[in-house]
């Protein structure tokens, strides 16, 4: 993955925050963006001898799910900057949530909750709620790697005792899981 930069060019240069994943890569970020990440504000906050030429390392993050989260806050940041309408910011998160697979989604919750952006954690565990609202047990199952551990007896008791939880269930696409 390439080093991530900005793509909006201003009049004036912005301070640049450069983050290093745990995979080596390195971003050089707009601050305002990086400072949408509680952990980046704090390790300034707390580190006197930080200056703009510091690394900010980022132990237990990966590239690939750092570089959309980052262009989900510089998105937002922009936004708020334009004072965007609620409907624009909206369908840039819907659109945003779609083009992502199910398993970059769960990297993103990881990574969000780790540099935690609440804000976006809440959208994006909203955003796995409805893929997996109304799905049937299997698919949930499948969806976050949990394995089945009642016995084929215990799954037809509880299925019977909860019939009602199983009933109106949407169809299971295989593709998304």
């Amino acid at each position: 993955m390439a080093e991530e930069s900005s793509s909006s060019c201003s009049a004036q240069a912005t301070k640049k925050i450069s983050l290093k994943t745990a995979d080596g890569h390195l971003f050089e970020v707009e601050e305002p963006v990086a400072m949408e990440f509680e952990i980046v504000k704090s390790f300034f906050d707390e580190n006197d001898d930080a200056s703009e030429d510091t690394v900010v390392p980022l132990p237990n993050v990966s590239a690939a799910p750092l570089s959309y989260i980052i262009e989900f806050c510089r998105a937002h940041v922009e936004f708020r900057k334009k004072r965007s309408p609620k409907q624009e910011v909206k369908t840039f998160n819907e659109e945003f949530g779609k083009s992502k697979s199910n398993d970059e989604l769960k990297e993103m919750i990881l990574v969000a909750n780790y540099l935690n952006i609440k804000d976006m954690l809440d959208y994006l565990t909203e955003t796995v709620a409805n893929r997996i609202k109304n799905k049937s047990v299997e698919y949930v199952r499948k969806f976050f790697g949990i394995e089945n551990d009642f016995t084929p007896e215990e799954e037809e008791a509880a299925r019977k005792e909860y019939e009602w939880a199983f009933e109106g269930v949407d169809p299971d696409d295989e593709d998304d899981v």
